[in-house]
């Protein structure tokens, strides 16, 4: 009677993890509870998270920020004024969407050459203007770019091999 108590407990054990499991694969992950909940609790609004592979969304009244990481493509999404920005190689993209506009940030590593210069070209003759450039390096290769065009601004900083290029488009 004790085996068949035992291996009535050992089955309804292994039923149990069996069926957990099942249900566990179509709940949210625990990280993503827990970083909700501490949003929540410093914010007061509710917060959305969904995290998977290289993305992760955060949406909150009106709001969303999406992240994704080693994704290696340009925005398909980023206005088309902006010139693409093709030094280096993209490791990050963040998108944020609320009700004050849209913003795109770009950042890049193994970025060479005469990129500071050559992004303000670019802006120039896609019609941006109040463009500020600081320069920090004789090469180029380090600095700032900003510009403006109607409701769009843009900024690239750039140094050491990396730049990230930051995009707002107010509505």
């Amino acid at each position: 009677m004790l085996k068949l108590s035992r291996a009535r407990s050992a089955g309804i054990i292994l039923a149990a993890l069996a069926i957990s499991g099942t249900f566990s694969s179509c709940q949210k992950k625990i990280g993503d509870v827990m970083v909700e909940k501490a949003i929540e609790q410093s914010t007061g609004q509710k917060v959305d998270i969904n995290s998977g592979g290289q993305k992760i969304t955060i949406q909150s009244e009106g709001q969303k920020i999406e992240i994704q990481g080693n994704s290696g493509v340009w925005p398909a999404d980023m206005p088309a004024d902006v010139p693409k920005f093709s030094s280096g190689q993209i490791k990050a993209v963040t998108r944020a969407d609320t009700p004050e506009g849209k913003s795109w940030s770009v950042v890049c590593e193994n970025v060479t050459g005469n990129i500071v210069k050559d992004f303000e070209s670019q802006l120039k003759s896609k019609g941006f203007k109040n463009i500020s450039t600081i320069v920090t390096s004789g090469e180029s290769e380090g600095g700032v770019v900003s510009a403006e065009k109607e409701k769009l601004k843009v900024v690239l900083m750039t140094g050491k091999g990396a730049a990230s290029l930051s995009v707002v488009k107010e509505l």
